[in-house]
């Protein structure tokens, strides 16, 4: 190992110690080696604020990014949540905006959580939000391209959805209450109510739609890549009489689709 890859170990060691630097006994020795002081701070106190500036800038980019999440956990779990998460996902991107991809995957894990299955409703809404805010725009698509196809080119086609909706199947009224404790109001934890959500950005603002199980299923499928008659099948096997609902209803669910901005494109299979 070099000199900077000893260096850049030891930085990287040391910013993400959750003691003081400048009493730690393994620390002080390697500072003094490889950190100039100055006139006002010893090398291993120059060290532990930026040690001071790594936890709070990446707190509170989580806060920011997670406010429901924090107002349900409550402020003890909340800090032992961060920490442990951020001692097992390190920054790994130059921007903060990526902090917390990895958040809800861990909140599933995390076995602490008093309230674990809500707070995971709520961290996967909440990173759902953050991926929308800064999601390319997609084309608008010209309804009239549905049109001109007959129905064996339509069912074999793949519909586009668009990158800005996400489809999120909730325990519990998560929306509510994440609105709720924007306003400043107490995490009363709410009972369960399952819901079937999609998530869109409607120009600046994100925008939760209520689905119920067969469109959201078909949306479902098409996200993933089916068909449109592999995705109408997927739709028809929800339930006992999803198939005269999807039959039934099907093209006004497309139309409202199409004018939420959901499918942005169709690629015909030949």
């Amino acid at each position: 190992m070099d000199e900077l890859d000893a260096l850049q170990a030891f930085m990287t060691d040391a910013l993400r110690r959750r003691r003081d630097l400048s009493t730690d006994p393994e620390v002080v020795p390697n500072a003094e080696r490889l950190v100039h002081p100055t006139a006002h701070f010893s090398s291993s106190r120059h060290l532990e604020i930026y040690r001071e500036q790594f936890w709070l800038r990446h707190t509170e980019s989580l806060l920011e990014d997670f406010p429901g999440v924090a107002g349900i956990a409550g402020q003890e779990q909340w800090e032992r949540l961060v920490e442990e998460y951020l001692l097992a996902h390190p920054p790994q991107s130059f921007s903060l905006r990526d902090l917390g991809g990895k958040l809800p995957e861990f909140v599933e894990n995390a076995r602490f959580l008093s309230e674990r299955e809500l707070v995971l409703d709520m961290a996967r809404l909440e990173w759902a939000h953050v991926e929308l805010f800064d999601a390319p725009n997609p084309a608008r698509l010209d309804a009239a391209a549905l049109a001109g196809l007959d129905e064996r080119e339509l069912a074999l086609s793949r519909l586009l959805v668009s990158p800005v909706l996400r489809l999120l199947r909730v325990s519990y009224p998560v929306t509510e209450l994440r609105n709720q404790l924007l306003r400043g109001g107490d995490a009363q934890i709410p009972l369960p109510e399952r819901a079937l959500l999609a998530i869109y950005r409607q120009e600046l603002s994100i925008v939760h739609h209520r689905l119920r199980p067969a469109p959201f299923a078909l949306l479902e499928a098409l996200t993933a890549g089916s068909s449109l008659g592999e995705a109408c099948e997927v739709a028809c096997a929800v339930s006992a009489d999803a198939a005269h609902e999807v039959e039934r209803e099907v093209a006004s669910w497309f139309a409202d689709w199409v004018a939420r901005g959901f499918i942005t494109g169709i690629a015909v299979r030949p």
